[in-house]
């Protein structure tokens, strides 16, 4: 399990590192794959780069967030397995953060900015 936290947390957290410096540099392009798609940010490229700017820094907390929760999985790795639970509980709750702060704080600020 905390393999899986770990490698899971950390690929959430690549990801939204390679989402923010794109966007933060203009270079995000409309995909379908990554970023917030709705049927508002799909409307044109502006929307879309409106919609993105305003989530960055969401998307850059959900990204610190993912780390940490990575980070906190890969710890225990270094513990004896009584104390290995408490590794997956507290990773798997930073994590829960991270999504949230993505579904909620980028999401949020994307359709505010967008009027979506």
């Amino acid at each position: 399990m905390l393999f899986v936290l770990c490698a899971g947390f950390g690929l959430a957290a690549i990801v939204c590192a390679v989402q923010y410096v794109l966007i933060r540099r203009g270079r995000f392009p409309r995909n379908r794959f990554l970023g917030i798609a709705t049927s508002v940010t799909r409307e044109s490229n502006e929307i879309w780069a409106r919609a993105h700017e305003a989530a960055a820094p969401w998307i850059g907390r959900a990204g610190v967030l993912a780390a940490l929760a990575s980070a906190i999985a890969g710890a225990g790795f270094l513990v004896d397995g009584g104390t290995a639970n408490a590794f997956i509980v507290v990773s798997g709750v930073v994590g829960a953060g991270a999504v949230l702060a993505f579904k909620v704080g980028a999401e949020g600020a994307a359709h505010r900015a967008v009027g979506g």
